[in-house]
């Protein structure tokens, strides 16, 4: 990655956060209540656990078979803590992670206090083990506790490899509301705030074109310029986004028209969520609540309910490729089976007693589902 391109990423997380601190010292029996959850959510097998602490800026835990999942070197990972992997992301995918990060951070941070828990950052991403291999990561981030003067004291990030390890496809990221469903951030708002804060004008208007699908000659003959100064924007464009081809530079410009509509606000307007995005947030509160009430893994919801398949892949492990799909706005299938999402809750709902905040949401979440079918 250039040095340019560092230095536009690091100002803009920086200027969005601030150092996290206590009127009063951490309480952090508050952790080691949580513990048990931790280790539960990591017994599927195939989800790994970071309980990242922002006061220490350390991991306050982190799931003993990360290592050999992924293919890390320990101490790689313990002396450079989180900008490890994060180093070893595709360029271009850091990019929209970090972009997208900042800005959750700034919508987050400018909420009242008894809200900011309420946001779940949602990714994918590609990235290179320590045997140079290439994996599609998925990942999540949700804020547990807060420091006494509102800001994250620790977040929990689950990682598990892309049931589609295509590595053709960008990496992305949204954030929704996991009380309401609604979106905060999308990956096109990313993608635009990204082109804007990385190229000049003069280069957004360069690559428009070459979205389109126009050669250097004819870029030159649109914008008025000599077809030299044209080639010479086409390599910055490729050289600040660390972009490989055509395909790799326009596929971040592909679903943001830029230019083609009045500008639009950073944030999503709060309007009623999608069906799509009703149905993916009930499927993981099924499964969050479910992990809840039984301490037991989703492959294990899966084989009890025989709602969903499950299989063993080659390391022994059990894979719930499909259910998994249901879990992502990005993976959810065309032609959802809402009915099989709805059981699926339906199930947990009688098979957990339970009483929580969870099971509440739950309930709330599948009425509104139900609402936006027409039923």
């Amino acid at each position: 990655m250039s040095k340019a391109v560092e230095k536009a990423i690091r100002e803009l997380v920086l200027a969005k956060r601030e150092n996290t601190s206590f009127a009063s010292a951490p309480d952090y029996s508050k952790a080691d209540t949580l513990r048990p959850f931790w280790e539960q959510m990591e017994s599927t097998g195939n989800l790994i656990v970071i309980v990242w602490d922002y006061v220490k800026n350390d991991i306050l835990y982190l799931s003993e078979n990360f290592f050999s999942y992924f293919g890390f070197d320990p101490e790689n990972v313990y002396r450079e803590k989180l900008a490890y992997p994060f180093n070893r992301m595709i360029p271009v995918d850091a990019m929209i992670m970090t972009n997208g990060s900042a800005f959750v951070w700034d919508y987050v941070s400018d909420l009242p206090v008894d809200q900011r828990k309420n946001y779940k950052m949602i990714a994918e991403f590609r990235m290179r083990n320590d045997n140079d291999k290439l994996i599609r990561v998925h990942y999540q981030n949700i804020t547990l506790e807060l420091t006494d003067t509102g800001d994250a004291w620790f977040s929990m990030m689950l990682f598990e490899l892309s049931p589609d390890q295509n590595m053709e496809n960008h990496g992305n990221i949204s954030c929704i509301d996991v009380i309401s469903g609604e979106a905060i951030l999308t990956v096109e708002q990313v993608k635009e705030n990204l082109l804007k804060n990385i190229l000049s004008e003069q280069e957004l208007d360069v690559l428009k074109r070459m979205a389109k699908g126009e050669n250097t000659g004819q870029i030159a003959a649109g914008l008025g310029i000599s077809e030299k100064k044209a080639d010479r924007y086409r390599n910055n464009i490729f050289s600040k986004l660390k972009a490989a081809d055509i395909n790799d530079a326009t596929a971040l410009i592909k679903d943001v028209l830029l230019g083609s509509a009045p500008a639009r606000s950073r944030i999503v307007q709060k309007n009623p969520a999608s069906l799509p995005e009703r149905i993916v947030d009930l499927m993981n509160l099924t499964i969050h609540y479910w992990v809840e009430s039984t301490g037991r893994t989703k492959a294990d919801l899966a084989e009890e309910s025989k709602i969903w398949k499950v299989y063993q892949d080659p390391n022994g492990w059990r894979r719930t490729q499909t259910l998994d799909k249901y879990l992502d706005i990005h993976t959810l299938p065309k032609s959802p089976r809402i009915t099989q999402v709805l059981q699926t809750a339906y199930y947990v709902l009688k098979t957990c007693r339970t009483p929580s905040a969870r099971r509440d949401q739950l309930e709330a979440t599948i009425k509104r589902v139900r609402e936006k079918q027409g039923r």
